[in-house]
């Protein structure tokens, strides 16, 4: 009931700080009263939720109880075997992203920074150690330095947030507490689990986001929620540890295409991580953040279109969403969006070379794209690498030049060739009503007219890596074999590959972290 108290107190205080100066005037006068009333009538209905809370359960409540009382038992093989892909290819994905510019202009900033807890491991630079909170935010930045991270549905980047929160905090516990792998595990998939079930309360977060970023939002809850899991806090904790996250999420979407979209997944892991740590010392926010309370917004200041449910607490068994819906693995490093239409460049590329004997760009009038609407991936003529990669125009070229697109792809050498800028000059964009900016719904569409008059179109519905494609181990092996290769020898990709494979016997889980 102290909660109430402080609310009924606050509109109070608020009036009484403009009655010097705003309240002179009948008119201020009456207004003011308005204003009162209507403060007074929403801290009402919000003391009437708390007090109802102590009888019934709330949503913020029924997440909290379910990170605390999941257990190893409830994964099923299906969730493991999906899991342990996505903690492989979130390695290698971070591995070759500690090789970029935005990466390392993010470790230098963190070895700026004075901490006398220096226990944590940064992908790709062997012997350095950073605190958990700065390790996680710098593997968070190499995780989604080339947008080369995985892709769930409703759109979101799962893995990059939470795996490096905990691979920090799994070296941070002393040597009598140290979590084994089945507990890291869990943990892991209970970053997954929140942030899906967060994503599932609004119809909005299922198309390609047009105000936040996602993992900047659900990430960092599923960060604190994973981290929670890990250091084994109550509930009472677990539910603060995703109210102070709530208040450190959040990242707009006209950062997409910069250097500061990377910062959007450090921040996720290593708010999210900081958030638990603050919950277990003690700090205290909303119980109720999960849940729509008219006029006093929670988690759903993110959505227009918040209905949350209750997470039903774990008996027997529970189905992780993870079990219904895959997440899709990137061939290569770009917006998820750009592999439908590279797919279907590439099989145009191949009609052409059929009908002609060879692919000659001067035999091509004009190139048509039908593509969803998306403003921060409709890049016609993109400036940087950043931007290369959330430009269906530049992947389109890309692929009719080159026959696929690669790592190499989005140097500048390859962004500025003359024969790539004479293509983009030739394309045009339609955005057919059926193709809808959905990851569970798209399609790519590249017609060529040719200067004879004759069109040849090459269209793909589902791409090599989508969650309906889903890559083989032996392609995902490959990519991350390739991927963790530019920083690491081939005896220790083979050793971290056999880690994750048998993470459940794993009886130290920092050894991971140790490892890369």
């Amino acid at each position: 009931m102290k909660h109430i108290s402080l609310m009924h107190e606050l509109p109070a205080m608020k009036i009484l700080q403009l009655s010097g100066s705003k309240l002179s005037s009948p008119y201020h006068f009456l207004r003011s009263q308005k204003v009162l009333a209507a403060s007074r009538q929403v801290h009402k209905i919000s003391a009437q939720v708390l007090e109802s809370s102590a009888a019934e359960e709330t949503v913020t409540s029924s997440f909290a109880s379910f990170i605390h009382g999941v257990r190893p038992e409830h994964l099923s093989e299906v969730v493991r075997h999906r899991s342990k892909r996505m903690i492989l290819d979130s390695i290698g994905v971070g591995l070759v992203g500690s090789t970029t510019r935005v990466f390392n202009i993010a470790l230098r900033y963190c070895q700026q920074l004075y901490a006398s807890n220096a226990v944590s491991s940064v992908y790709g630079r062997k012997g350095l150690k950073l605190s958990p909170a700065l390790a996680a935010f710098a593997n968070g930045v190499a995780a989604h330095s080339m947008d080369f991270d995985d892709t769930w549905h409703p759109a979101t980047h799962p893995s990059g947030a939470v795996l490096p929160a905990l691979l920090a905090a799994s070296q941070m516990l002393p040597p009598s507490s140290k979590p084994n792998g089945l507990d890291f595990l869990l943990a892991f998939n209970v970053g997954i689990e929140v942030q899906g079930r967060l994503m599932r309360f609004s119809t909005e977060a299922h198309n390609i986001p047009k105000r936040f970023h996602p993992p900047s939002v659900v990430g960092t809850m599923g960060s604190a929620a994973a981290t929670a899991k890990l250091l084994s806090l109550n509930v009472t904790q677990c539910a603060h540890a995703l109210a102070i996250a709530a208040s450190l999420a959040g990242a707009p979407m006209a950062n997409a295409a910069t250097q500061a979209k990377p910062l959007h997944i450090g921040n996720a892991t290593r708010l999210g991580l900081e958030a638990a740590l603050l919950a277990a010392r003690g700090m205290e926010a909303s119980p109720l953040i999960l849940d729509d309370i008219p006029g006093c917004s929670g988690f759903s200041a993110f959505y227009g279109d918040y209905q949350p449910k209750l997470l039903p607490l774990p008996a027997n068994s529970h189905e992780f969403l993870l079990e219904k819906q895959d997440v899709a693995f990137k061939r290569f490093p770009a917006h998820l969006g750009m592999h439908w239409i590279v797919d279907a460049a590439a099989s145009v590329r191949n009609l052409l070379i059929n009908y002609s004997g060879s692919f000659s760009p001067s035999l091509i009038r004009a190139i048509l794209l039908r593509i969803p609407v998306s403003k921060y991936i409709n890049r016609p003529f993109p400036e940087s690498e950043h931007q290369a990669r959330h430009s269906f125009q530049f992947n389109a070229c890309t692929a009719l030049l080159d026959g696929e697109v690669g790592l190499n792809s989005f140097t500048d050498g390859c962004l500025h060739r003359q024969e790539l800028t004479e293509l983009l000059d030739k394309v045009l964009v339609e955005h057919p009503e059926d193709n809808v900016a959905n990851f569970d719904k798209m399609y790519g569409e590249v017609a060529l007219v040719l200067e004879n008059g004759d069109v040849l179109t090459g269209r793909c519905d589902t791409f090599y890596g989508h969650w309906r494609k889903p890559l083989s181990r032996e392609s995902l092996l490959k990519k991350f074999q390739s991927n963790a290769s530019h920083v690491l020898p081939e005896d220790k990709v083979n050793s971290i590959i056999t880690t994750v494979d048998n993470l459940e016997n794993l009886p130290d889980s920092s050894q991971l972290a140790s490892s890369l």
